[in-house]
């Protein structure tokens, strides 16, 4: 198929969206499972899709959409290595799916299964099981004639409801049958136990994402950037509205409150639903496939807790069963004619059902075979300890910790009541600990005190949490960590403020006192308070007794403790937020280097990349010239200001030719700071610092633009062109400089061509010419044609020619630019020749050829007002030095009113002859 750049640039965003709902999913199965396993989930997520990705790249790629063997797999493409930039685009996307189906699996398995044997599973689906059946429904789309034996049969899955999410579901079954529930789940007397996630504002952010992401899965399914793309992800937003909308009132009376859970799993369910036949139904019927998707997943939630099947987020209900529906859905709703597999709509519907069988058959039952024996050999879930204490500290060695229970603890120490129990929320790692802390406090009750057992929980949590006296003092008893995060021992007894002064700006520190000072006051309510804490968010400088320094992030929250109604002390929480402070910055650096490359390619491509390659080859040259004769110090700086104008006068030609703005209009930029110096009584070397900065800035922007093909098209270098073909870009690209000037003035101009004017020019010379060219031609739009309405009052047709005539005489070349415009005003030009001194003696008869000699001197020009285009008196002096050499002469001709011709001729090779 035929990929234009828009296409190629489309899947790319698409991918990139599709990436996204890795995060997605990430926040969702952490944001819905306890703190204690929240790391681990999170871990599982961004652990799949390495290995997906590499998986998929060494051998599920070829199964997939290799040359296919009997329509079951494919036999070609291990190892894949794109030949052209389609096959990169098309790897990226496709590949982005496989980890999108292995990341399902993770948040139903979460709290239970070890890390080892979730990526067993990852590996077997993206090895064999994806590749496999997706090949079955997809092959043929990247190599023609490949195709699987459901796709020959005439199986729609769009953009994958049963390929990808059904699929993820299967699996995810599979190993839930094997490993089975989380303990404390189900009750023995079948009760089915809530179990809350640790962060719902996460989940919702989650879905957010994922909803988000969809846009580029189903839109970018097109595999092109067509009309059908803005209606795909109209319909996807459609569906998930509505399948949220129907869960949540359908839900709502029936738990007796408006779950969480309802709305968004409900939206991820009408997302599932749509994905197959998105590109096949309406707007209307995308809100019922999204409705009933919801349902669906209502019931199927209920069935697997009756059948006691432990799903940690719903992800059966949400990828299964809605896949399920969504692929039925294409056969009940999507437009036959669309579809294009000639089938009645019975016919699609027994065709829908042998695909969904075989997907269930194929994934159920070689995913449970094959992990069954798995679980045989090496068990896949977690001992019980493990998980009674978490996969974050079981398997990662990473632990949590709690306000709520320290503030407990102090209580009882200053009241000594030892009544007071701290509150165990079940199936948390805060409550195991609150239980413990409870056991302790029972053998306080039967007079067994055990100082240790409260200092050991202190010592065991991984921030700082210490009290502050009235006197601003430290309490004797804090956590262990909060030397750590202060970088200082012995804390305990030590004044807060002489503490922390030596590592926070000085400006904090002031409000510091004040801060203290009314959080002591009773008579002003806590609210108010906080919202005067200078350390909520702060960054500190702690010497690590060495000699050398670390900065932190951290963050201090504080609560009064009061006793009889006074404020006796501030309990105090400090967290470490560096390493997230780190990676959020990392990330918004990674995503404006990101934003700023992809602004860059939209300003280049319009121009072809071998075109834009030889521009930037011929503007290193251009620059590298002006950094020669900057570095030049036996050079006269006004004839170093010359050459740079010179140079900087071509980039600024060369740039507005191919409509390269931006570079343009830096070297119009560089330009005008070069009149400015050039228009000074006297120029010193150091006038040259804001010309260095701006030259800094071009020679940036030029490397940016070359680094960037580089990345994106794999071009380093202009590829080789017949004299034909350079003739046809150049004369496209003048023809659309000139109709741009030409509009930008008002005036109305033909071009005339004859000849060509490459074919007898050596290609060390093009450049020259090329530049000849585009200067005379930019005189003639902005000198030479007049506006309609002259040209009219002189009787003139309205429509100016400029005729540009290339040939070879013997062994010279001439190259030829005439217009019919109002031709050299010799008075005028006269004129100035006398007010810039050039003319010594004004009044002195001289004749044509000296007054015409003098468009080649620097700074005159004709022009009323110069502008971006024309009238700095440097274009012609550029010509002459290009003219000189290549060795060539220059002819003149002009009668006012009528006519200016500029014939340039130079040799093939050598001196000129006959000239």
């Amino acid at each position: 198929m035929n990929n234009t750049m828009l296409d190629i640039l489309w899947i790319v965003v698409a991918s990139g969206l599709v990436f996204s709902m890795q995060a997605g999913f990430a926040m969702v199965e952490s944001g819905l499972t306890r703190s204690k396993n929240s790391i681990n989930v999170a871990i599982k997520n961004l652990t799949d899709l390495g290995v997906s990705i590499m998986i998929y790249w060494l051998f599920g790629f070829a199964i997939m959409f290799g040359i296919s063997k009997w329509g079951l797999f494919g036999t070609t493409g291990f190892f894949f290595e794109p030949v052209a930039t389609w096959g990169a685009v098309f790897f990226l996307f496709q590949s982005m799916f496989c980890s999108t189906s292995a990341t399902i699996v993770s948040g139903a398995v979460a709290e239970r299964m070890k890390y080892s044997s979730y990526i067993i599973s990852t590996i077997l689906l993206s090895l064999i099981i994806y590749p496999v059946f997706g090949h079955w429904v997809w092959g043929g789309s990247f190599i023609e004639g490949s195709n699987g034996w459901l796709r020959s049969l005439g199986f729609i899955d769009f953009a994958g409801s049963t390929v990808v999410h059904s699929l993820g579901g299967w699996v995810s079954l599979a190993i839930l049958i094997i490993i089975g529930p989380r303990i404390g789940r189900y009750s023995p007397d079948g009760k089915v136990n809530t179990i809350n996630g640790s962060n719902i504002p996460n989940v919702v952010l989650g879905v957010i994402i994922l909803w988000f992401g969809w846009f580029g899965f189903n839109g970018g399914s097109t595999l092109a950037m067509n009309e059908s793309v803005p209606g795909i992800i109209l319909r996807t937003t459609l569906s998930a509205a509505a399948g949220m909308v129907g869960s949540l009132f359908i839900g709502w009376p029936i738990r007796k409150k408006p779950d969480a859970t309802l709305v968004m799993n409900g939206s991820l369910a009408g997302l599932v639903a749509i994905t197959a036949s998105v590109h096949a139904v309406s707007s209307f019927e995308s809100v019922i496939i999204g409705l009933i998707g919801g349902i669906v997943m209502m019931g199927t939630e209920e069935l697997l807790n009756r059948l006691r099947i432990d799903d940690a987020v719903g992800a059966i209900p949400v990828h299964l069963a809605a896949g399920i529906w969504g692929t039925l859905a294409v056969a009940i709703f999507g437009d036959l004619t669309i579809l294009g597999t000639g089938l009645s709509r019975i016919n699609q519907t027994f065709v829908q059902i042998i695909g969904i069988a075989s997907c269930g058959i194929w994934t159920f039952g070689l995913s449970y075979t094959i992990l069954f024996l798995v679980n045989k050999v090496v068990k896949m879930r977690v001992s019980v300890a493990d998980e009674h204490t978490g996969l974050n500290i079981a398997e990662h060695g990473v632990t949590t910790e709690i306000l709520d229970l320290y503030t407990t603890m102090d209580a009882q120490a200053k009241t000594g009541d030892l009544k007071l129990r701290a509150p165990v929320e079940p199936f948390t790692e805060a409550g195991q600990i609150a239980l413990m802390y409870n056991k302790v406090i029972d053998s306080l009750e039967k007079n067994t005190i055990e100082k240790g057992a409260y200092l050991d929980i202190l010592q065991n949590v991984t921030d700082g949490i210490f009290l502050v006296n009235r006197d601003l003092t430290i309490g004797d008893y804090y956590s262990t960590a909060l030397e750590t995060i202060f970088g200082q021992n012995n804390l305990g007894g030590l004044n807060i403020i002489s503490v922390i002064s030596q590592q926070i700006p000085s400006r904090i520190e002031d409000v510091l006192h004040e801060f203290f000072f009314v959080s002591f006051d009773n008579s002003i309510k806590w609210r108010n308070c906080s919202k005067l804490n200078p350390l909520n968010e702060v960054e500190f400088i702690i010497q690590d007794g060495k000699g050398s320094f670390t900065k932190k992030h951290l963050c201090f929250n504080f609560k009064r403790l009061e006793k009889d109604g006074v404020i006796e002390q501030l309990l105090v929480l400090v967290r470490d937020e560096t390493i997230q402070k780190e990676l959020s910055l990392e990330m918004d650096k990674n995503q404006k280097e990101n934003r700023s490359e992809m602004e860059l390619l939209y300003k280049i491509l319009h121009v072809e990349p071998e075109i834009m390659a030889e521009f930037l080859n011929n503007l290193e040259y251009e620059l590298n010239e002006i950094n020669r004769e900057m570095q030049n110090g036996e050079s006269n700086l006004r004839d170093t200001i010359e050459v740079i104008f010179r140079h900087s006068h071509a980039i600024k030609g060369e740039a507005g030719l191919l409509q390269i703005d931006f570079i343009a209009e830096k070297a119009e930029e560089l330009e005008n700071t070069i009149l400015s110096l050039r228009n000074r009584t006297t120029i010193e070397a150091g006038d040259f610092l804001p010309l260095t900065l701006l030259f800094s800035e071009l020679q940036k922007t030029a490397l940016n633009v070359k680094d960037l093909l580089h990345k994106w098209l794999k071009i380093d270098n202009p590829a080789k062109q017949s004299f034909e073909t350079k003739d046809e870009l150049f004369i496209n690209s003048i023809k659309n400089m000139v109709k741009r000037l030409s509009l930008e003035y008002g005036k109305e101009i033909k071009l005339h061509f004859e000849g060509d004017i490459f074919k007898h020019i050596k290609t060390d010379n093009h450049k020259k010419v090329k530049d000849i060219i585009i200067q005379l031609l930019r005189n003639a739009v902005f000198h030479g044609i007049e506006n309609p309405s002259v040209r009219e009052r002189m009787g003139k047709n309205r429509e100016g020619v400029i005729h540009i005539k290339s040939q070879k005489n013997e062994n010279n070349v001439t190259i030829q630019v005439k217009d019919n415009g109002h031709g050299i005003d010799k008075r005028k030009l006269y004129t100035i020749g006398v007010e810039k001194g050039l003319i010594s003696s004004p009044g002195k008869k001289i004749t044509d050829n000296e007054i015409i000699q003098l468009l080649f001197a620097s700074g005159i020009s004709t022009a009323d007002k110069p502008d971006h285009i024309a009238g700095k008196g440097v274009g012609m002096g550029m010509v002459k030095n290009l003219i000189r050499e290549l060795n060539g002469s220059i002819n003149i001709k002009s009668k006012k009113n009528e006519y200016f011709d500029f014939l340039v001729t130079f040799p093939v090779n050598g001196e000129i002859v006959n000239g």
